[in-house]
């Protein structure tokens, strides 16, 4: 069993589901809503995205950061205590039992570390292909826009909402060969419709096969971000024109980035430091340099 599968049995990651959720073909002259906010690159040719979980890379090397001491020190006073009192099978037992308690905080930090900070998708419409890194050998492949199967994938659930995510299937006959990921995880309430979760295919359909109808985001995010566009990442901010709305949720923000400091600090650390993939030479000259993870 390698870390990944022991992280996913003890709960650490995410087990996720791709249930056969089409998404419907966006109708003529229906308003393309606005630009999404997980869009690192974008000019008139191609338009490069993240996969859905690269605002959450970090998330259990922070954990490890908040966590670990906490155990190990808790642990450590008792251990102490139990020496002093002579209870020697006490103070052995409750070392083991705090490496049994963190050792999947460590494991996977150092998976989280060993791995790519971000899996860059790139859509082109002078070449009408999509350009990923597989998720089976995380290799750099590219594939006609047209032959991709698109569809909202089942990610996961809380107590009030349910995660969902766009991928890109390359299909064998009714096999699914590959798989790929790209913009944001998106939170729908399980009784809600689900157009919602459409509104970003239509934003990447419009770029790819009506020119003028698309519309260019005013900020991009980055994939070496600083302390503040690690928050920015982690916690997403609500600017609305209501002045009110705004106020409230700077507020909700700021409180939120004092509760999840531990989580911005691991999406910084591995997003700054941490590994990047490269696209080979053929996708580059297809592409640009533009494509180029520096």
């Amino acid at each position: 069993m390698n870390i990944e599968k022991y992280l996913r049995v003890t709960g650490m990651i995410k087990k996720g589901e791709y249930p056969d959720i089409e998404i419907p073909v966006i109708k003529k002259g229906e308003r393309i809503k606005s630009p999404p906010q997980s869009i690192f690159y974008i000019d008139k040719s191609h338009m490069i995205l993240g996969d859905t979980d690269f605002r959450e890379r970090g998330r259990l090397l922070g954990a490890s950061f908040l966590y670990v001491p906490v155990i190990v020190t808790l642990c450590s006073i008792f251990a102490y205590f139990m020496f002093s009192a002579q209870a020697y099978f006490y103070a052995i037992f409750q070392i083991f039992f705090a490496i049994f308690v963190f050792h999947p905080f460590i494991l996977g930090a150092w998976f989280e570390v060993k791995k790519d900070s971000v899996y860059p998708v790139v859509f082109n419409r002078e070449t009408s292909k999509v350009y990923f890194f597989s998720n089976k050998d995380y290799q750099p492949k590219e594939m006609a826009w047209q032959d991709c199967l698109y569809a909202v994938a089942y990610k996961g659930r809380s107590i009030t909402a349910c995660q969902y995510e766009l991928r890109g299937f390359l299909m064998d006959d009714f096999r699914v060969e590959d798989s790929f990921s790209f913009g944001d995880t998106i939170l729908e309430m399980r009784e809600a419709p689900k157009n919602e979760v459409f509104y970003l295919f239509y934003y990447i359909q419009s770029f790819m096969e009506y020119d003028d109808e698309f519309e260019i985001p005013p900020t991009l995010m980055s994939w070496r971000p600083s302390l503040a566009e690690s928050a920015r990442h982690t916690i997403p901010r609500l600017i609305t024109d209501n002045s009110t709305i705004n106020f409230l949720s700077t507020v909700f923000y700021r409180s939120m980035c004092v509760f999840f400091s531990w989580q911005i600090l691991g999406h910084y650390l591995i997003c700054r430091y941490g590994k990047i993939p490269q696209w080979s030479q053929e996708i580059i000259d297809e592409c640009g340099e533009d494509i180029i993870l520096k």
